[in-house]
């Protein structure tokens, strides 16, 4: 005997749901980093309006993923909105403070950066929430610190979905931290790497070992070094050998004639 039920409407309610959030996320803009091979694997780039969370390769390395945190939001197309880097007290007195001419040296606008700090990581994680969800922001940094609590499934579904729905990149650097479930489009750790000497043997631009730990529209996790050129404020794919990585400041050459030895 065969028996036909219909399915209840809330059912319904949540496949279509679904649907209508598998096709924004299929069709929303991308961020391209601007390094061929990288872009090819994440097929053009990562979720202009997602979060995306960076680790540090070691404790070391807590600066290396905030800068390319920072780095990747110059990515974005220079208009009125700022980039807002946010974070708690107990942060701040272990990252330090952002020095605006080293931004100016690595590419950036020292005016287009609001910096918010808070006393705690709660008020930051409400801080970024909002801001997000502003019309003045183009992008929002939220650092972190250690293995917090607070910074879990929920906290991070918010920022998501906070970013899915104003079209803000989120970004959220978590320093001397170990990966734990979240709601980031992609999952990253980033490390430090040695740069190609230029010319007279100068440091050369700063470089960076970075890799795809977890992505949720599928693709697979894959590993690579780039390098940021500040005149192209790009990001470009590096050979796998080289000196010491350091910041420069002239932009007269383009990086391939930066990098003739």
């Amino acid at each position: 005997m065969n028996i036909k039920t219909n399915p209840p409407a809330t059912v319904l309610t949540s496949l279509q749901g679904s649907w209508k959030q598998y096709q924004s996320s299929a069709s929303q803009p991308l961020l391209a980093m601007g390094a061929p091979y990288v872009d090819e694997r994440l097929r053009g780039g990562i979720a202009q309006a997602g979060l995306h969370e960076f680790f540090g390769g070691a404790k070391a390395d807590s600066h290396a993923a905030a800068a390319f945190a920072l780095l990747l939001a110059w990515r974005l197309p220079e208009s009125d909105a700022g980039i807002f880097w946010i974070t708690g007290d107990k942060e701040r007195q272990t990252s330090g403070r952002l020095y605006p001419y080293g931004l100016s040296g690595m590419g950036g606008n020292p005016s287009r950066i609001l910096l918010v700090q808070t006393a705690d990581l709660r008020d930051a994680l409400r801080a970024a929430a909002d801001a997000i969800r502003s019309k003045a922001a183009s992008a929002v940094i939220l650092e972190t610190h250690g293995n917090a609590r607070l910074v879990d499934l929920t906290s991070t579904r918010r920022l998501a979905l906070a970013a899915a729905e104003t079209g803000v990149l989120a970004l959220l650097v978590r320093g001397d931290a170990v990966p734990m479930p979240s709601a980031a489009s992609t999952r990253w750790r980033i490390s430090s790497a040695p740069s190609v000497p230029l010319p007279g043997n100068a440091p050369g631009l700063p470089t960076f070992n970075i890799s795809l730990l977890r992505h949720r529209a599928g693709t697979a996790p894959f590993e690579a070094r780039v390098t940021w050129d500040h005149a192209t404020r790009s990001f470009f794919d590096t050979p796998l050998s080289g000196g010491l990585s350091a910041i420069v400041t002239d932009t007269e050459a383009g990086p391939q004639q930066r990098f003739r030895a």
